[in-house]
């Protein structure tokens, strides 16, 4: 049974999405490895969900994605849902402005076989989003994730919306 999505006259059951979402949908062994090396950290409330994570995992193949930004990798976990979920030829430009956490994720990006999929960033996102609207990658990407520095949004929003093809999403976090 799927949920129910919220309307005007109807809240969302948040707890029974998030079932759905785990019950119908399957965690890479190095996901899972991943996940759990970063709740050790003491960073891990910047962790996004499981559930969102394999959820974006879905979309992404659902859109038929090849070409995928993430504004805020923190340890690449969910970089390595985007690119589990992308064709062999696909591509996510992971963006962040600290390596030391991104390099948590490299050995399970390679472990799952996908590190060729992951383009790292490291340097503000808004200068990667310059770069691909100078490079000429307007209107050419399949799906946008935006969690990083809150006071960013707007300029990462912006400028994705440029990135985007139509018909492509973007997500937000929080």
């Amino acid at each position: 049974m799927i949920p129910k999505l919220h309307d005007q006259k109807t809240k969302y059951d948040q707890a029974a999405i998030s079932d759905y979402v785990l019950r119908h949908t399957k965690e890479h062994p190095a996901s899972k490895k991943l996940r759990e090396v970063t709740m050790q950290h003491k960073h891990s409330m910047m962790l996004v969900s499981a559930d969102e994570s394999r959820f974006f995992g879905q979309l992404v193949r659902i859109l038929g994605a090849k070409k995928c930004i993430e504004i805020g990798t923190y340890t690449g976990y969910n970089t390595l849902s985007v690119a589990l979920a992308l064709p062999d030829d696909g591509k996510v430009i992971a963006c962040d402005v600290v390596e030391a956490f991104p390099n948590i994720g490299k050995p399970f990006w390679k472990e799952a076989g996908v590190e060729h999929k992951i383009d790292l960033r490291i340097q503000p996102a808004e200068k990667t989003l310059d770069d691909l609207i100078a490079n000429g990658e307007t209107g050419t990407f399949d799906f946008v994730f935006i969690d990083a520095d809150k006071p960013g949004y707007d300029a990462y929003y912006e400028k994705s919306l440029q990135l985007l093809r139509p018909g492509g999403v973007i997500a937000l976090d929080n």
